[in-house]
């Protein structure tokens, strides 16, 4: 689990510091909101991690596990990028600062909105005798979770390069 929870987090950093810009020219008919359509992969000694893109709306996979979905919008060079659910199957995570360790927050096997995330991770915590300071500040970060988020997004034909934390990882137009 140590290794979808790496994967996770790395998804999650991956979307939040993206720098993206597209390329002139490359675009089609409906704009570069239809230029993104479609399955795009990074392939990874972890395996896959694939986001696809659908006339504003964005989903995320990990291996072929649901990991989150999101709407989008573009203006003009930028892609802002709201969570809109987390999917379960994967579990959940919360760092508890205080101690420095791990909580895994045990979730069914489908999508959770932020309200029934935090709900969730809040009702973990307290069975197992969390304060609520410390509770407080794993709700902080679960709800940083789903905070929009301004990307920038190179496009060129079936290439997608997104920059992040200075690397920049390639995406290839799977359909």
């Amino acid at each position: 689990m140590k290794k979808v929870k790496v994967i996770s987090i790395v998804a999650v950093c991956l979307m939040a510091l993206v720098f993206v810009s597209c390329e002139d020219g490359v675009t089609s008919a409906g704009g570069p909101e239809a230029a993104l359509n479609g399955t795009w992969v990074y392939s990874s000694a972890w395996g896959e991690h694939v986001i696809i893109f659908n006339n504003g709306n964005f989903e995320e996979r990990e291996n072929g596990t649901p990991f989150s979905r999101a709407t989008y919008t573009i203006s003009g060079n930028y892609l802002i990028v709201s969570r809109t659910h987390i999917h379960g199957m994967q579990g959940f995570w919360v760092w508890d600062w205080h101690e420095s360790r791990d909580i895994e927050v045990p979730l069914g096997s489908r999508w959770y909105s932020r309200t029934e995330l935090i709900s969730a991770v809040r009702n973990h915590l307290r069975s197992i005798g969390l304060s609520e300071w410390r509770i407080s500040d794993a709700i902080r970060d679960v709800e940083e979770i789903f905070s929009p988020m301004v990307v920038t997004f190179y496009l060129s034909g079936n290439v997608l390069l997104i920059t992040s934390w200075g690397e920049t990882t390639t995406y290839i137009r799977r359909n």
